[in-house]
């Protein structure tokens, strides 16, 4: 074997893809087609982004004495590249060629201390004359990489420069038909991988720069379907930043029958395009030229259906389905159903999207036995979606379904603390489910009393209020209504937070104490100044005033009350402390509706011909007052023990504004990472927008035939 020959058998041990021959000619684009179309498109754009014309210069003249042994001329020792050199060839210094021609050390042996070249260097910089001149006076450095395993093109593209890029594609073209077919073939730099498993149409995709896609797919097409270490292939970048108009033309255009995808890597194309939210059309380009895509699953073992709902993409879910339904009874490799995964991530309009063309996928069941009502119910993220359901659905079948457990749907909202889904169910049904054991033996109602914690945890305590006034209720008897309690006791606070609440009543029962003892003496209207009736109010006959000074001394007195009984709380007593509240915060709540409504008669007594102020001051005393006793009065009863079951129709408007969705905060350095993230996106998006763009524009700047 000659020298020339054991060079290509080392380059050809630097490709990470050993594909035969006859397998390169099965491939999806036929290399002529593409010259013959492509080419002719592309190649009368003019000048491209350095301003520098494909073809405008002669590669043979540049290679007019090339020799093939010249290209295996590399005695393989590398020297250290001098800062000097480096920088002069960085640089693209006119007279840096002069320094290499004339340096001791031979210029095709240096090396940067990163391993780069002297063509590494010039390609990054983007020096178009300097790549032709290094290129045409040491060729085998085309084939040389770097620390990285990059060639200069790996290099160019990167680096955005597509003027080098076509400059790199033309010399290589004409050395390669300088050589044998065979050698011609084994000779490839857009098969090579770096470190990463990254071709320079990768990068250059990655970059998101069409004047280097362009050229790189154009010469060698079968480079868009080879795959990087993650499986990642060019053809996948391009569904994934959305770059429609490239994807069509290239799917549209594979020259096989649709029946054979040789696609390296991940498959799951259609994931990426629903992922990127792409529009109809290149999810039927890809599926109508490979239908067996829509069977493909991602990473996570989803299929395309099931990832559509998980994200929410109605369009894209309705594209699908519109193709056939025989994605919606098809389970992912965890065992759920796409109805499933929708239910769970809350997107009620694919879900409806579902139900609508296979009503009867309400009944599928997931590996734990589950149906749709226990998925809703266990994730309280579907408030809406239950009343609708429980509305329109055969709705016993779902609520007494229970699951490999024995949990009914109720039973996963009572575990999970959800008192809303839980009204919702029962206020729907009011079935056998409220008695139904799970495999432990235990109710709804079972599980929240062997689970519900001493101390005050608000969501327990609505969630037991909830509970307990549907099994009264059920029974229809008033005398049970207020026999049986909807509450129960409560320890106070432990420690400093013990002190730091009751302080905190002090204050609030003082200040109202301070404001409605003033007010008792600073009489609306004011007080007559002549006789008879000097030193009296001068409204005195008024009602309004009576119902003013009523609601004052009412508000007064209890807020004393509250601030006497808190005083016992501070010795520290655990009984003392539990009696004290149990008397202070009724009184307290009590203090605070009277000030209000003391002030509501004041306001009105002075200014009741003022028919626009009272207008406003009903309406805003109302709102004040409906809030009052949706926020504040819930958090005083639930602490009281032995509220009568009666008293929990008064919850049912606040039990319908209880969140009890899921919604878990995020730490400082999660929300950062978060803005960093939505950040790139949104200049990734900007970009792949203006690639499209020029893209389309590309494509359909003149007609191609074939």
């Amino acid at each position: 074997m000659d020298s020339s020959e054991a060079d290509l058998d080392r380059v050809e041990a630097q490709r990470s893809t050993d594909v035969s021959r006859g397998q390169r000619k099965r491939r999806y684009f036929l290399v002529s087609l593409i010259k013959r179309g492509i080419s002719r498109i592309f190649r009368s754009l003019g000048p491209l982004q350095d301003g520098v014309q494909l073809g405008s210069y002669s590669v043979s003249r540049l290679f007019s004495d090339f020799r093939l042994s010249d290209f295996f001329a590399f005695s393989g020792v590398y020297v250290p590249m001098s800062p000097e050199i480096f920088s002069a060839v960085s640089e693209g210094d006119a007279e840096c060629m002069t320094k290499l021609r004339s340096s001791v050390t031979p210029a095709e042996c240096l090396r940067s201390d990163q391993g780069d070249s002297v063509l590494h260097l010039a390609a990054a910089g983007g020096h178009v004359e300097l790549v032709k001149t290094i290129a045409s006076t040491w060729p085998f450095l085309l084939m040389e990489l770097d620390s990285k395993d990059q060639l200069p093109l790996h290099v160019a593209a990167r680096a955005r420069h597509g003027s080098v890029v076509n400059t790199l594609i033309d010399i290589v073209t004409f050395l390669s038909n300088k050589m044998s077919a065979a050698r011609s073939e084994r000779l490839n730099p857009y098969v090579l991988k770096n470190k990463d498993g990254d071709t320079a149409l990768h990068l250059a995709m990655k970059c998101l720069n069409v004047y280097c896609v362009i050229p790189l797919g154009e010469t060698y097409p079968q480079a868009w379907f080879l795959a990087n270490n993650k499986g990642i292939s060019p053809l996948f970048i391009a569904v994934q930043e959305g770059f429609t108009e490239l994807v069509k033309y290239l799917l549209e255009n594979l020259d096989n029958d649709g029946t054979d995808l040789q696609l390296e890597g991940r498959k799951d194309l259609v994931h990426v395009a629903l992922k990127a939210r792409n529009t109809a059309d290149i999810i039927d380009v890809i599926l109508k030229k490979y239908p067996s895509l829509e069977n493909e699953r991602d990473e996570e073992g989803m299929t395309c259906l099931s990832f559509g709902a998980s994200i929410g993409f109605y369009k894209g879910v309705c594209n699908l389905l519109d193709r056939s339904t025989r994605g919606v009874y098809e389970c992912n490799d965890d065992g759920s159903f796409p109805i499933h995964i929708a239910v769970q991530k809350c997107h009620m309009g694919v879900v409806f999207a579902i139900l609508i063309r296979c009503p009867n996928s309400k009944h599928l069941l997931n590996r734990k036995g589950q149906n749709i009502l226990h998925i809703a119910s266990r994730s309280g993220k579907a408030a809406f979606f239950l009343s609708v359901l429980l509305e329109r659905t055969s709705k016993v079948q779902l609520m007494e379904k229970q699951d490999i457990d024995g949990n009914t749907p109720l039973h996963l909202a009572t575990i999970s603390w959800r008192p809303r889904t839980i009204y919702l169910l029962l206020f729907h049904y009011k079935g056998n489910c409220m008695n139904t054991v799970n495999n432990d033996g235990l109710t709804s109602l079972g599980i929240v009393e062997s689970n519900l914690q001493p101390n005050y945890i608000f969501m327990e305590r609505v969630t037991l209020m909830v509970l307990l006034y549907f099994y009264t209720s059920a029974r229809q008897s008033t005398w049970l209504m207020f026999k049986k309690k909807i509450t129960r006791r409560t320890d106070p606070p432990a420690g400093d937070k013990n002190k730091d609440y009751v302080n905190t009543l002090l204050v609030v029962a003082a200040l109202v104490a301070t404001v409605t003892f003033a007010a008792g003496f600073t009489i609306p209207g004011g007080f007559n100044s002549s006789e008879p009736n000097q030193g009296l109010p001068t409204l005195a006959g008024d009602r309004k005033l009576t119902y003013f000074m009523v609601f004052d001394i009412l508000a007064m007195q209890s807020s004393i009350v509250t601030i006497a009984t808190l005083i016992w709380a501070q010795l520290g007593d655990p009984a003392l402390v539990h009696t004290s509240l149990n008397v202070a915060l009724p009184s307290l709540f009590f203090a605070l509706l009277c000030m209000p409504a003391a002030f509501y008669f004041g306001v009105f007594v002075v200014f009741a011909r003022v028919k626009g102020l009272v207008i406003f001051l009903d309406v805003a005393s109302a709102v004040f007052i409906f809030l009052m006793l949706f926020l504040l009065g819930p958090h005083v009863l639930l602490r009281i023990p032995g509220i009568p079951a009666a008293f929990g129709a008064y919850f049912v408007l606040f039990v319908l504004l209880v969140d009890d969705d899921h919604h878990e905060q995020a730490s400082p350095a999660k929300i950062s990472s978060e803005e960093a993230s939505a950040a790139k996106s949104s200049s990734e998006e900007a970009s792949a927008a203006k690639i499209s763009v020029t893209t389309k524009k590309v494509l359909t700047r003149k007609s191609v035939s074939f």
